[in-house]
């Protein structure tokens, strides 16, 4: 290149597993980087604007333990040239302190038990020419993978298989440009509880039940092992794998996983912990909460397929929940109906981020008449978080007890110092990583009702 490169040296490791390092003033950040590794890069563009992307990169790292051919092409993985040990400790160690300062509370770590061949699901994307998983930083470009070390033994044979079959037959991959083609995505899931399995394959609504399909499931019968196969049909643009109208070519549409000794039906197209086993912790710290405190009523908020009523519903009276997937409130409402018959139970279609709906929420709720003393809240939202209709609704109410779960522990911390902390009190925290290799992580804390103190003065 015509202008000399900046080189600096990384001076940490943030929580996002990402290498920081400063120049000019500015803060840059890196993935795949150490504590003490060099960089060169150069800047694009021209006065302040320059400063917004960094065009080229050469890093100087030591990669020698890492295990996967792909890691720092795939966008997957991001913490594998960090030990395991070390990773878990940079992305818990942050917060886990603020937590100490702010509550005096130490919040319980927990580490995966096992960094690979966790993930109970993957979503491989298939291009011409290339099956796999999204480049680094670049959706429109495809990594063509043989193997991932993070999803099951069986899901990796698996995509070998079906994999050989798409090199073999090139007309299958859908074209994003020309239109040839139908296949998009091959999705697989696997309980590693039950060893129940699945394959769906997201193919192009418009050339649904086309001769390529026919012959891919005439196949797929005689050689795929999965124990369930579907056909999901969705429209053209869309990048969205496992949604859409259906057709099951063996098995079922559903699979099953077993958690907390209960086992669940999972829709093909729903969503599901991708790595159960190490959110059970999770799981066991909610049951002994509820088994001690006794509430007789449940509300779920963001429930989703009623995930949470389903696994503690028998320990209510009444269980409600809320979500705005119609989808997911439909199958939430026949599976506790179902399980608890002898219960009064309902779940309810809302926008829970939209304020014009809020007051539907709140109507909702008060016609319950419930004894906010004996009601339990489970709290699960998205990874943006609860949203600030919510947390001013939560702040104000007057349930005496919050089981916050989270997928983002910072956004879940920040809601709670800047909301719902001034009413309530976090009692137990606890981290878990389901997620090795990543910068995400699963957190739960317990929160209770401030008393409120009156002072007298005479």
């Amino acid at each position: 290149m015509e202008n000399p490169p900046n080189i600096a040296f990384i001076h940490k490791v943030a929580a996002d597993l990402t290498g920081r390092t400063t120049v000019q003033g500015r803060t840059h950040s890196f993935r795949c980087l150490k504590e003490g590794d060099e960089v060169h890069f150069w800047y694009l563009g021209r006065g302040k604007r320059r400063y917004n992307k960094i065009d080229q990169v050469v890093i100087h790292s030591d990669h020698s333990s890492v295990q996967c051919q792909y890691f720092g092409i795939c966008g997957g993985c991001s913490g594998q040239h960090i030990p395991y040990e070390e990773q878990f400790s940079i992305k818990t160690n942050l917060l886990a302190e603020n937590y100490k300062d702010n509550w005096e509370i130490k919040p319980e770590l927990i580490p995966a038990s096992t960094p690979y061949h966790y993930r109970n699901r993957m979503d491989f994307a298939i291009f011409p020419g290339k099956s796999g998983l999204r480049e680094s930083g670049n959706f429109r470009k495809l990594v063509d993978v043989e193997t991932c070390l993070i999803q099951s033994k069986w899901a990796d044979t698996e995509w070998n298989l079906i994999r050989s079959y798409i090199i073999a037959h090139p007309e299958i991959p859908l074209n994003r440009k020309s239109e040839e083609g139908f296949l998009k995505y091959v999705t697989i899931r696997y309980s590693f509880s039950t060893e129940d399995s699945m394959v769906i394959f997201t193919i192009d609504k418009a050339l649904e039940g086309c001769d390529g399909e026919k012959e891919l499931e005439a196949w797929l019968l005689e050689h795929s092992t999965a124990k369930n196969i579907i056909f999901c049909y969705n429209p053209r643009p869309s990048e969205v794998s496992a949604f859409g109208s259906f057709k099951v070519v063996k098995g079922n549409s559903s699979y099953e996983e077993k958690i907390l000794d209960q086992t669940l039906q999972v829709p093909f197209d729903s969503f599901f912990q991708p790595n159960p086993r190490q959110f059970e912790p999770i799981l066991h710290e909610i049951q002994k909460w509820i088994q001690e405190w006794q509430p007789e009523n449940l509300i779920d908020l963001f429930c989703g397929g009623g995930f949470f009523s389903i696994l503690f519903g028998k320990y209510f009276e009444k269980i409600y929940g809320y979500e705005v997937n119609k989808a997911s409130i439909a199958t939430a409402t026949e599976i506790v109906s179902s399980l608890y018959a002898d219960k009064e139970s309902s779940f309810e279609s809302i926008d829970l981020f939209q304020k014009k709906f809020i007051p539907k929420f709140i109507e909702s709720f008060e016609s319950r008449n419930l004894d906010p003393s004996k009601t339990f809240l489970i709290l699960d939202p998205p990874r943006n978080g609860a949203g600030s209709f919510m947390l001013d609704w939560i702040e104000n109410s007057n349930i005496k007890y919050i089981a916050y779960v989270s997928c983002n522990p910072k956004g879940q911390y920040d809601e709670i110092m800047k909301s719902i902390g001034k009413s309530y009190t976090p009692v137990r925290v606890l981290m878990t990583d389901p997620y090795p290799h990543t910068p995400h992580l699963e957190s739960l804390v317990i929160l209770e009702k401030k008393k409120v103190v009156v002072d007298f003065k005479f």
